[in-house]
């Protein structure tokens, strides 16, 4: 995308540079190899972005389905189907852990957090 998107707009920079007249519908001959570069960019450039446009319909029409929680996180967005239902729970959900509680079953959570000296200490 960045060569094209170069290839495209840099040769009608140096055209502009050298004296070409714009908004004319017949250019002036010695220009005409600068055209054919920003015209060749312009096909890179479509190319370019026609590539993720193919890749999306692909996976539209033929990717895999995503599971409900596919990453098995545990924060309460992943606690309900994909798509969400329109009240999206049922009931009030219980929330047991912090947004970050990703230890396993059973393990209790390391806590990292350095101790900070009560106030009665500090002199």
């Amino acid at each position: 995308m960045f060569f094209g998107f170069n290839l495209t707009f840099f040769p009608q920079f140096i055209a502009g540079y050298l004296g070409m007249p714009r908004r004319y519908h017949v250019y002036p001959p010695e220009f005409q190899i600068w055209n054919v570069l920003s015209s060749a960019g312009a096909a890179v450039l479509a190319a370019a972005y026609l590539m993720p446009l193919g890749y999306l319909t692909w996976s539209l029409l033929f990717g895999e389905r995503a599971t409900n929680n596919p990453w098995d996180a545990s924060g309460l967005e992943w606690r309900t189907t994909s798509p969400p239902p329109r009240q999206n729970f049922f009931g009030s959900p219980r929330v047991q852990g912090g947004p970050y509680n990703y230890h396993p079953e059973g393990v209790a959570p390391v806590h990292d957090q350095p101790r900070l000296p009560s106030r009665g200490s500090l002199t």
